[in-house]
Parts: structure tokens; C-alpha cells; sequence
């Protein structure tokens, strides 16, 4: 489906006379305490791409990378104003910049990883009391290519998610290389940007902390119109959360000043205006004993919440995962560890989809067997492989949700949203969906 008609979909979901939901306020337990070697995990895996690597659970965070991408909208009331008519272009454009900022405020102190998802692994939220309602969907596994969009009254935001990354002993950088995007419903006009560059240093010894670098360029696509965000490192400055911004008008000139620390607060001005007005600030009202979940925020412990009525491919239902936020680790590392397995084996199972190309189907499970080096792999992985082979039917996984299209835009080629999610679950029919757990 094209732009308007995922509106047209998301408009059957009569959002605005949706019941607000109560959700929860803490996790079913506190985060669990293991000590464990970091050295002695972390070692190996130098100069490695870790998107390739199995991280053990006692690393991660009970939340898959699909739940963490749909946390860009916590603060989703700043693409409410970007999109208010009332503004100037101008202003949309500062709104934007200072949003584009934001999800390195809401994660800056958790270093716990979140979960790889499944190919075809999707995540829905609605919040009927923001008035959105956005889909996820893993498009690809390797390399991992994550894709989103969400719908609301007044805009639509989307994005794909995947990066290049770089581990060595004393800090991991991940450099994004998707787009991000925003269209104004009433006015048409389409943003976007790329991500900073963001860099965890003291992986293996002293305290976790982060910084990003690079500016963030954000393009009005129907005037030409820009705005810029620079993200400074610690290695060019002490105070590298210290932020600055502008916004320019078509020729060139500078309109709007923007400045803040990206994990607390924005400001901004006119530049013929001595006044700086305050457009966004942390929300200070998070759990008291914060740092026993995770670090997640109100909104952030939220997003694994079971819920009814979802795809069978939806996060909230991986086994790893929700055996992680009950405090079950030994039995989270063991659907892990299926999980992965049985991962190896589809894709093994999707590369080998074409008989003419691959050879016959009959010689399939040879050929996918073969994805588990037998010299390294203890009886019991092994056992957890074939049960994992046994159940798959070699099926061959491919993304639900999303396609690729060529932006006219920007004639970036992308994955973006067809339609559908939400018409099959009013219909209550998810038969077409895969059973990826």
C-alpha cells in the first residue's frame, strides 16, 4: 500500500473512541543479579561484527530491538506540534530537530542489550492515548534491517533501522546508516535524517558511558528547507552532551538557534529574539528504584506488557525474552538458545528456497545441518538443533509487513510499510503469519 492508503487502514481502527487502556508500572520482578566474567565473554568477540555473535541472556534487557526502535515515540507529542497548522515551516523544523534528539535522552544509561529479533518478528503498539498506532517488522536477519511505521491523525513517521558496527576492547561504535522520516498530513511535506553515530566506551573495564558524534542534517524534501543538530564526542570536548542546532530558511540563512544537553533538555530562539523558551525537558517522574528495572522509563517498561488479539510473530510473545523479565534466566538462556538454533536453520532453509539454484529439496536438511559446527556444539545443543529442525518444516521465513520501495524523494531504496497489519487484526486473522517461536 501507498502512503494514503496505510491512513486510510489506520483510520478503521477508530482510535479515538479506543477505551484508554491501564498499563502497568513496574515489571513482574526486579533485574536479576548474576555475576558474571564480562572480560572473559567480551574477549572473544573483538574485532567481530556482534551482530553475528550469540550475546549470552545475562546481557540482555527484556526488550527485543524492535520494542527499543518503537521507543523513538515516547515522546511523540513533538510530532504532534510539528504537525499543528498553526505553526511556521520554521518551527516544524525546530520541533523535528529537537525530536530527532530525544531517544538518546530516554536509553543514555541502559547498557543492557536488547534482544536480536526473529526474521518476520513484528511489534505493534497503539497508544489510543497518544493517538498513534505503529508496526514493526524485522526485514531482514543478517544483515539486520529493522523497519517501523506509525500513523497518526495529523502525521505519519517511519523508518529502517540498520548500521554498520565496530567492537574493540575499550568501546563499541554503531554507525546508522537508515533514514528516518516524517510527513505533515495537511501539508504533504516529507523530513528526514539519519541517525548520529553513537559510541559505548570502558566495555571491558571501568564505568559504561556513551557519547555521540556527527551532525544530523534534517531535509524538508518539499521546500529544500534544513536544520542541523551537532553532536559533539568526548574526544573533541569534555562536555559532549552539551548540544547546539539551527535552523535555516531556503537560502542559507540561519532563523532559529537550538541548545541543550541531549539527555536532559532543549531550548531554542529566534535569531533577532534574546529570549530562549524551553521546548522539551526529561520527565523526571520515573520509578523510584529505576535501576532494578533495567533502567526502563514509564513508558519503556510498558512495551512487553502482555496483551491479546496480537500476530503470533509479535515480540511480547518470545519465550526468551518474557522468562528474562520474570527473573527466569537459566530457562531464558535455554529458549535462547532455540531460538537461535531454529533461526540458523530457516535461514539456511530460505537460502536454499530455489531447487534449481541450490540443488533438491530432498537435500535441504543436509545442507542446513551443516549450520552447526558438530565440533563445537555440546550433545544437548545439538539435541535443542534437531528438536528446533524437526519443528520448522524448513519453512521459508519472509517479511510480512514491509517491502522495498524506491522514495521519489529522496530515491533512497527502502522498506517500507504495504498495509494489512491492522485489517487482519480487526478481522482477527493472523493465518497468514509464521510461526517464528
Amino acid at each position: 500500500m501507498s502512503y494514503p492508503d496505510a491512513y486510510e487502514e489506520f483510520k478503521l481502527l477508530n482510535i479515538q473512541d479506543m477505551k484508554e487502556r491501564k498499563r502497568r508500572l513496574k515489571l513482574p520482578v526486579p533485574k536479576h543479579d548474576i555475576q558474571i566474567s564480562l572480560w572473559r565473554t567480551l574477549k572473544s568477540f573483538v574485532g567481530k561484527d556482534l551482530t553475528k555473535v550469540a550475546i549470552p541472556v545475562h546481557f540482555n534487557e527484556p526488550l527485543t530491538f524492535l520494542q527499543r526502535l518503537s521507543e523513538d515515540l515516547e515522546y511523540s507529542d513533538l510530532l504532534d506540534k510539528a504537525s499543528d497548522e498553526s505553526i511556521t515551516a520554521d518551527m516544524r523544523l525546530m520541533y523535528l530537530t529537537v525530536f530527532s534528539a530525544i531517544p538518546y535522552a530516554c536509553v543514555s544509561r541502559r547498557y543492557s542489550k536488547p534482544f536480536n529479533p526473529m526474521l518476520a518478528e513484528t511489534y505493534e503498539l497503539v497508544r489510543e492515548d497518544k493517538g498513534y498506532a505503529c508496526i514493526a517488522e524485522q526485514v531482514s536477519h543478517h544483515p539486520p534491517i529493522t523497519c517501523l511505521h506509525a500513523e497518526h491523525e495529523r502525521w505519519t513517521f517511519w523508518q529502517e533501522y540498520k548500521m554498520e558496527s565496530k567492537f574493540r576492547p575499550t568501546y563499541f561504535k554503531v554507525v546508522p546508516t537508515g533514514s528516518v522520516h516524517f510527513k505533515v498530513r495537511h501539508t504533504n511535506e516529507h523530513f528526514s535524517w539519519v541517525k548520529p553515530t553513537t559510541t559505548i566506551h570502558n566495555i571491558i573495564l571501568g564505568q559504561l558511558w556513551n557519547d555521540q558524534e556527527g551532525t544530523v542534517t534534517i531535509t524538508n524534501h518539499a521546500t529544500g528547507q534544513k536544520a542541523c543538530l551537532f553532536f559533539q564526542p568526548y574526544k573533541t570536548t569534555k562536555h559532549y552532551t552539551k548540544i547546539k542546532g539551527e535552523v535555516y530558511d531556503i537560502d542559507g540563512n540561519v532563523v532559529i538557534q537550538i541548545k541543550g544537553d541531549w539527555t536532559s533538555h532543549f531550548q531554542y530562539k529566534h535569531v533577532d529574539s534574546e529570549t530562549w523558551t524551553d521546548v522539551w525537558t526529561l520527565e523526571t517522574d520515573i520509578l523510584e528504584e529505576k535501576k532494578k528495572y533495567w533502567g526502563f522509563s514509564p513508558f519503556s517498561l510498558q512495551l512487553n506488557e502482555p496483551l491479546e488479539g496480537i500476530a503470533p510473530t509479535d515480540s511480547r510473545l518470545r519465550p526468551d525474552q518474557r522468562e528474562l523479565e520474570h527473573g527466569r534466566v537459566e530457562e531464558a538462556a535455554e529458549e535462547k538458545l532455540r531460538l537461535e538454533e531454529l533461526q540458523r536453520g530457516r535461514r539456511k532453509a530460505n537460502k536454499n528456497a530455489n531447487p534449481q539454484k541450490h540443488g533438491k529439496q530432498k537435500k535441504q536438511k543436509k545442507v542446513i545441518e551443516k549450520s552447526v559446527d558438530k565440533n563445537h556444539a555440546s550433545s544437548d545443543e545439538s539435541d535443542v538443533f534437531e528438536d528446533a529442525l524437526e519443528h520448522s518444516g524448513l519453512e521459508v521465513i519472509s517479511p510480512r509487513w514491509f517491502s522495498e520501495y524506491t522514495d521519489p524523494d529522496t530515491q533512497e531504496t527502502y522498506h517500507t510499510y504495504h498495509g494489512g497489519y491492522w485489517e487482519s487484526k480487526l478481522a482477527e486473522d493472523f493465518s497468514t503469519s509464521p510461526n517464528i517461536f
